[in-house]
């Protein structure tokens, strides 16, 4: 009898603990969330790559040069999202457009609106996130200097920032 007391004490311990480490990280998550709700909006680990595997995991060139018949690939995070919390749901939304400019950055030579669209709505919390952007050339672009620009809109912070970087196209 008494080793089902005892029994029934530690599990009851166990569970306590259990409770209390998730009401801390609950509560962790929470000022996570209100940081980034007050931090600027921008762009993180912004890398043109060879190969994007997951979140934080990519393989990134070495130098900013695509061959005209590759792909352009970008990897980011998109950084202090705006997250809304209404009776127990946690909501983010942005997009994101993309452009290839001249090497000036002056003539667009092509742009999509809204490329990705990023609206998610659940019971827990997303605090870390990646994107990317892919572009297939193949042979649209010919050889030489070129800006690629990203411009990530947070709707429900009303915010947008724009980053740009220069990369060259190159025949075989």
């Amino acid at each position: 009898m008494k080793k089902t007391a005892l029994a029934g004490l530690t599990a009851f311990l166990l569970i306590a603990g259990v409770f209390a480490q998730s009401t801390e990280v609950r509560d962790l998550k929470t000022r996570i969330i209100d940081l980034q709700n007050q931090g600027e909006l921008g762009f993180q680990d912004f890398t043109l790559c060879s190969q994007i595997l997951g979140y934080a995991s990519f393989v990134p060139v070495r130098e900013p040069v695509i061959d005209k018949n590759g792909t352009l690939l970008i990897y980011y995070e998109p950084q202090n999202i705006f997250t809304v919390v209404r009776e127990g749901i946690y909501e983010i939304w942005y997009t994101q457009d993309m452009a290839v400019l001249d090497a000036e950055g002056k003539e667009v030579i092509w742009e999509q609106k809204e490329l990705l669209n990023m609206h998610y709505m659940a019971r827990k919390p997303v605090l870390d996130m990646y994107a990317q952007n892919s572009l297939d050339l193949q042979g649209e672009l010919p050889p030489g200097k070129y800006k690629f620009r990203a411009v990530l809109h947070d709707k429900l912070r009303n915010a947008s920032v724009t980053k740009m970087f220069d990369f060259e196209v190159r025949s075989p």
